[in-house]
């Protein structure tokens, strides 16, 4: 009665176990569509991001561009405009101590490495006079450079009447500017002043800077930038390549730079530049390091398709390995149920044997010493028994904790098998079987622990004399096998069918047709069998003879000699 509850119960179990694994694998199918959805969808949105994005990363590049080319041009203005003296300072303080008083308070703020060179221009007796202010603010009278002649003989055509106001030659980097007597008046020009940019100090210091807060804020260098005179040739100011080349082909921006005229048209009132972008003396451009906004987001849009593949790969991964991991908990949770099942049932079997045995032995029910030697035998065997299926629990569970100390000693695994097949002795006769023994002279010592090895050839003899008893026949032997020993286990029973074949090694686990027959066991003879000759960096196998029944194979590793 209890035997076939029992069976109901593991019944009932494995149905169920049945439908938890379908669900599982219908939620691992649902997790797999969405993942595909998400994968598309992703592809999808990221294609249209890309085309969008370049129009989007363009626009504030046209905007931004324009913006430094403006800064730029603001900071050389502020610069000019405050060395210079109105027409009130230089009648009141003289021209000279204008001029000194106003390059010390522009100094004060600003690096004087921005101008190569300062001067300004005074007209006196029909000529042109050239003073120069040097670094440390004193005035002199300096000889006209060779880039300046030009605007010395606009000037005296203009002090003569005979001319346009001057005009800085646009392949230059020099600057003039006129003060006038009277702002309404475009021709009473009391001086003019003068500058050369130093384009060192430019490429070195101002446009980086500019370069930086606009186009690069976060510090990575994700533009290139060139500055260079107009035309196809035109030579390269700056760059930020290494090889300092011009980025102007395929730029995915550009603007003027250095975009005022200087003197010619001051305008109304006292203005002293006139923006005018289309009189740039140099032009900006800037392109992507990738070669274009088109490629960046191209490649950008991969990164991204990749990471987010690739997290989707790692959502299913994840739900894969979960089912697995449930499923493998729950192939745990039925071994368990099923040895806590199978060991009540086989402990209550021999206890109830010896228990009726010593009833009978007590109450003097057994007179005959006849039977009471049956009957203290009957006691040996189911003790013997019980004995058995605890030392396997036993050794199970020392095997689940790694710290433990291992024993190691040598020993001859001839002496080893003998011992366990006297210790199966009384087993094996009382299941009809005859064991062969078959031990091939000086074989290597085997290194271990001995009373491990041998409860492996009793798991292995006792596996043989459980389940193949019908075979009559048990072979065991014992030959060198390259550098160590292998031990073959056979029966003659009905072998073990090829689906089981890779569990039987797994804790816990019985064969459909063992639970079937309802053959007594505990699950963990083969298991530990297989985790002790692992320890001992061995091998076990099994496989059916051609003949019919099992046969088991062990390989062990020889002992290290010792010189």
């Amino acid at each position: 009665m209890d035997d076939s509850s029992g069976y109901h119960r593991s019944s009932r179990f494995r149905v169920r176990r049945i439908g938890q694994a379908r669900i599982e694998w219908a939620l691992l199918g649902v997790i797999g569509v969405v993942c595909a959805v998400l994968s598309f969808l992703q592809y999808r949105w990221t294609g249209e991001l890309s085309r969008a994005e370049p129009a989007l990363l363009r626009a504030g590049l046209n905007e931004q561009v324009p913006r430094l080319a403006r800064a730029f041009d603001e900071e050389v203005r502020d610069s000019c405009t405050m060395l210079a003296p109105d027409a009130k300072e230089i009648r009141e303080l003289g021209a000279t101590e204008a001029h000194k008083i106003r390059y010390q308070q522009w100094a004060a703020s600003h690096d004087r490495s921005l101008f190569s060179q300062v001067g300004f221009a005074l007209p006196e007796r029909e000529t042109i006079k050239l003073y120069g202010i040097d670094g440390e603010g004193r005035i002199a009278p300096l000889q006209w450079p060779p880039n300046w002649e030009r605007l010395r003989e606009e000037m005296l055509a203009r002090i003569k009447g005979e001319g346009r106001p001057p005009n800085t030659p646009p392949d230059s980097a020099t600057i003039q500017l006129p003060v006038f007597a009277d702002p309404q008046d475009r021709g009473s020009e009391l001086e003019w002043m003068i500058f050369d940019l130093n384009r060192d100090y430019l490429s070195s210091k101002v446009l980086p800077r500019l370069v930086t807060e606009y186009l690069n804020p976060a510090g990575d260098a994700v533009y290139d930038v060139s500055v260079s005179w107009p035309g196809p040739n035109g030579a390269v100011v700056f760059s930020t390549r290494g090889d300092k080349s011009s980025v102007a082909a395929g730029a995915d921006a550009s603007a003027g730079i250095f975009s005022f005229e200087m003197g010619a048209s001051p305008g109304p009132g006292r203005g002293r530049f006139r923006d005018d972008a289309h009189s740039s003396r140099w032009a900006i451009a800037v392109r992507h390091r990738e070669g274009s906004l088109d490629i960046a987001v191209a490649r950008a849009r991969k990164q991204n398709l990749f990471a987010s593949l690739l997290l989707v790969g790692l959502l299913g991964g994840t739900a894969w390995a979960l089912v697995q991991y449930t499923g493998r908990s729950r192939r745990l949770a039925e071994m368990q149920f099923r040895f806590a099942a199978g060991v009540s049932h086989d402990l209550r079997t021999p206890l109830t044997a010896i228990r009726g045995a010593a009833f009978n032995l007590v109450e003097g029910l057994v007179k005959e010493p006849a039977a009471i030697g049956r009957y203290a035998k009957l006691i040996l065997r189911n003790a013997e028994e019980l004995t058995s299926m605890i030392e396997n629990v036993l050794a199970f569970s020392a095997s689940l904790h790694s710290g433990k100390e291992e024993r190691r000693e040598i020993f001859a695994i001839g002496d080893l098998l003998e011992h366990a097949a006297a210790c199966m002795a009384q087993e094996i006769e009382q299941a009809g079987c005859r064991i062969e023994l078959t031990v091939a002279p000086e074989l290597p010592p085997v290194a271990g622990d001995a009373v491990e090895l041998e409860l492996v050839f009793r798991n292995l003899i006792g596996n043989a004399v459980r389940h193949a008893a019908g075979g009559k026949w048990i072979g065991v032997s014992a030959a060198q096998f390259a550098d160590g020993v292998e031990v073959r286990v056979c029966d003659r029973g009905p072998g073990i069918p090829e689906t089981e074949r890779q569990r039987i090694f797994e804790p816990f686990y019985r064969g459909e047709q063992t639970r079937a027959q309802r053959v007594q066991g505990t699950g963990l003879g083969l298991s530990l069998v297989a985790a002790t000759v692992e320890r001992l960096k061995g091998a076990v196998e099994v496989h059916n003879s051609p003949g019919g029944g099992a046969q088991f194979t062990l390989r062990l590793p020889a002992a290290p000699t010792v010189v």
